[in-house]
């Protein structure tokens, strides 16, 4: 990236809910560009009439970000400054920005980043999980569970209402035996965490209607960085005979905290199956 250039694209963070959490730095710079970038004009423009700011609003989603880049490419190398943001948060946190980005980059045009609020991080702190490692895979219909259960970390999903407890439901069979907790309405005032077994999750969501948009948080497996289920093998070799593989996976995923899924794989491994 040519630093000296002027910069010709700001990446801005907007609030995810408290419009207190505008930095001065985001507001001065859409007070200052030219044109702003966003998923939905509606929202930004709800946005940017709290803090009287009048600006060019255009989409720039995932259905047109082909079309729209090689104009807005263009006119920013005439002089034309641009502001991208998301509806709420951190732009490019699961939306198309980065390609916009990667645009930039080819046509050596300058841009940066003004820091702020990100939905993901602020989960994460208001889990109470381990945060010195994390892995977030957008939203939930395009995570794979059974690979996250074998992960050793605390692992982010983002999920909508509606489908909060389908989703509950599918991962149910990876992380039973793991402590989860469900963040909503975050930096507002009904601000909530909800924290419990998959379990208690789906019969608190089952009697409350889910409102406002979620954050599920996963806490890594219990012990996971000690446990290596080697030291069962005796053990298993000795149950197989007369039990299924289900049934000691079942059997040894309560007394090590290990998902089932984890153990089945690893005992058809050591079985050669």
């Amino acid at each position: 990236m040519n630093t000296t250039c002027p910069v010709s694209l700001y990446i801005v963070s907007t609030p995810i809910g408290n419009l207190s959490d505008f930095s001065e730095r985001g507001l001065k710079v859409l007070e200052q560009v030219d044109c702003i970038l966003c998923e939905d004009t509606r929202v930004t423009a709800k946005l940017l009439e709290k803090f009287k700011i009048h600006k060019k609003l255009y989409i720039y989603n995932d259905h047109n970000a082909i079309s729209v880049i090689p104009n807005v490419i263009s006119e920013m190398k005439k002089g034309i400054v641009y502001a991208l943001v998301s509806d709420a948060g951190t732009p490019l946190i699961s939306d198309p920005g980065y390609k916009l980005i990667n645009a930039c980059i080819e046509n050596n045009i300058r841009y940066t980043a003004i820091p702020g609020a990100c939905a993901v991080i602020n989960a994460l702190l208001l889990s109470g999980f381990p945060s010195d490692k994390f892995i977030f895979t957008g939203f939930a219909e395009h995570a794979d569970f059974n690979f996250l259960s074998q992960i050793d970390t605390t692992v982010i999903i983002y999920e909508s209402p509606t489908k909060l407890l389908r989703t509950l439901s599918k991962m149910k069979q990876y992380f039973e035996n793991r402590r989860i907790a469900i963040v909503r309405e975050m930096t507002k005032i009904y601000e909530e965490v909800i924290r419990g077994s998959i379990n208690e999750l789906i019969e608190h969501f089952s009697k409350n209607k889910p409102r406002g948009e979620f954050v599920i948080v996963i806490e890594p497996s219990k012990d996971h960085h000690n446990m290596d289920i080697s030291k069962y093998d005796e053990l298993i070799k000795a149950m197989i005979p007369t039990i299924s593989i289900k049934e000691v996976s079942q059997l040894l995923s309560k007394l090590t905290g290990i998902a089932k899924n984890v153990i089945y794989n690893y005992i058809k491994g050591l079985l050669n199956i």
